[in-house]
């Protein structure tokens, strides 16, 4: 057998000159077709390689992630790791279902660009053409600015958390829109920036179902999932709907034990996408051979947008276009509860990575880029050795606590070991005022140790610009002017502040207290941001709150002149 040739004639030659002719021709097919499944098969120090890259979660008593490697429109390599459910022993496989997360959100990009094409929308549209629920802010929000994450509408998930939603809450579509049609403002000028944010591509979903008559769950299956033989892949629009073969999701508490961690969604679009590894493996193709869709769609998916300075994105539509070892990739990961998810297309090597797990710790771009190094050589220019010689003394002094006053950032950047450090990524200097991350962002500081300021530069992002700040200490007697009552008519929601020792406390409706500490005068820093107001005569009279994808949420202080809006 070792010295067949892989051709059926061979075979067939070999069997009739031992068993016969029609024996031979089933031998002939039988193990030429086996020999070609044997080819398909990758080397056993490959296997070993992947393998080893998902170890730790290749056992019965953790959850884990189900995998698969395509090369040239076929999958190379598939296989699951870990459980689908802990209380049941299911192992996952290939087939397990998953949420995928922001995964969801090419595929509703995907319906609004087969709608332009077809000429039932432009992407120039005004939203509010489709939703009159999105609230007139005096500027117009189009569809692309949504596509491309430009639109500067605050995120749905960070509202309704502000508003004291729990995290095993049931959020339906219409709870989005009842919050969206309260807001008052918006994080940023259309097309001024880019912001992530998961209410743009709600909104998209919405608008596909208005203009369509048709939901988006029905409007994918039938123009993306049915035609490429995606069986086992829908949006998912009842929680309480059953899905055989799903997964359900873990993440570890406080104690390191393991416990459920399902989303509890009636809304999709940003979201609440179903499928599995190889059904991914199909749309993933269709990149390649524009089954569905043709050219212009295939194109129109991968054309990143533009800022109103003429600043060039790396967000294209529910995609983003990025580099990994001298190689483009066209990705996009996401994560939900315990589900966290990735595909990464390497398209100049016709190569992709696809991981999706249920559990919340695994960081799946890393996994993906460690098996793709497997097989893509490192194409990246080695940098020269540094010639640059820093000088500690000006570098140390660049070390202190930062404030972007535009969107209330805070960032911390420490001295050790002769670097400057950003948590625990090392800038590197090329010289005593310029530094690069390993992302490619670039530091440029300016001033003195005292008086610093630095320019963050990063690709596709609008140039911001960080000042340092010396963080303030309090005595119990400086806070008490901080305490009261204060109401959020975005968000219909009242919150307490009292104080402890130098410390404010928060409450939010139906969660603990939350401590925040000084920063600068009036601004205190905890799980967001807190600057406070004051009136003519400098008494305080509200707050506004910015967490990562809200800006300046305002909550007026009750008292006995206060009246709600």
């Amino acid at each position: 057998m070792a010295n067949f040739k892989r051709n059926r004639n061979d075979i067939y030659d070999y069997f009739a000159k031992n068993v016969g002719k029609k024996i031979a021709l089933f031998f002939a097919l039988f193990f030429s077709f086996a020999l070609q499944n044997v080819h398909a098969q990758l080397a056993d120090s490959l296997t070993k390689k992947i393998d080893a890259v998902f170890a730790a979660y290749d056992h019965p008593n953790t959850p884990g992630c189900a995998l698969a490697i395509l090369k040239d429109g076929k999958i190379i390599y598939k296989k699951g790791y870990g459980q689908s459910n802990l209380e049941y022993n299911i192992p996952i496989s290939p087939a397990s279902i998953f949420h995928v997360a922001s995964v969801s959100k090419q595929f509703t990009a995907a319906a609004i660009i087969k709608l332009s094409l077809e000429g039932k929308l432009s992407l120039n549209d005004d939203i509010r053409k489709y939703i009159k629920e999105v609230p007139d802010f005096g500027h117009v929000i189009t569809i692309n600015n949504l596509l491309h994450h430009t639109s500067g509408i605050r995120d749905q998930w960070d509202l309704q958390g502000l508003a004291g939603w729990r995290d095993d809450d049931l959020i339906t579509e219409n709870d989005i829109l009842e919050m969206l049609a309260r807001q008052k403002a918006l994080n940023f000028l259309p097309g001024e920036e880019y912001s992530y944010c998961n209410t743009g591509f709600t909104l998209l979903g919405v608008a596909v179902k208005r203009i369509t008559g048709v939901s988006l769950r029905d409007y994918a299956d039938s123009v993306f999932f049915k035609p490429l033989g995606m069986a086992h892949t829908h949006f998912h629009s009842d929680h309480a709907e059953i899905t055989p073969n799903r997964t359900s999701a873990y993440e570890k508490d406080d104690k390191g034990i393991w416990k459920i961690s399902i989303p509890v969604f009636d809304n999709y679009g940003a979201t609440s996408l179903f499928t599995t590894v190889e059904d991914l493996a199909k749309w993933d193709e269709n990149f390649y051979t524009r089954q569905v869709g043709g050219k212009d769609f295939v194109d129109a998916m991968q054309l990143t947008g533009m800022l109103n300075d003429k600043t060039p994105q790396t967000y294209a539509s529910g995609l983003s276009i990025q580099t990994h070892n001298g190689y483009k990739t066209v990705e996009h990961s996401g994560a939900d509860a315990g589900y966290r998810s990735i595909i990464i297309r390497f398209p100049e090597e016709h190569f992709s990575v696809i991981i999706l797990a249920n559990l919340a710790n695994m960081n799946t771009r890393f996994f993906a880029t460690r098996v793709a190094d497997i097989f893509l050589e490192n194409k990246r220019i080695p940098e020269q050795a540094a010639t640059f010689k820093a000088d500690s003394t000006v570098i140390k002094g660049w070390a202190g606590d930062y404030l972007d006053r535009n969107t209330k950032e805070t960032l911390q950047l420490t001295y050790k070991n002769k670097a400057l450090l950003n948590g625990n990524t090392a800038l590197k200097p090329k010289s005593n005022k310029l530094f690069n991350e390993p992302n490619g962002a670039t530091y440029t500081f300016s001033g003195d140790s005292l008086k610093a300021t630095f320019l963050l530069s990063s690709k596709g992002m609008k140039n911001r610009t960080y000042e340092k700040v010396s963080i303030i200490k309090a005595t119990a007697a400086q806070l008490k002017e901080y305490p009261g009552e204060f109401y959020s008519p975005e968000l219909d929601t009242k919150y307490k502040i009292t104080t402890n020792d130098s410390v404010l406390l928060l409450k939010i409706p139906r969660n603990e207290e939350m401590k925040f500490s000084p920063f600068i005068n009036d601004m205190f820093t905890g799980n967001f941001i807190i600057a406070f107001s004051r009136d003519k005569t400098n008494t305080i009279n509200g707050f506004f709150i910015t967490t990562g994808r809200v800006r300046n949420l305002y909550f007026e202080k009750m008292g006995k002149n206060f009246r709600s809006k």
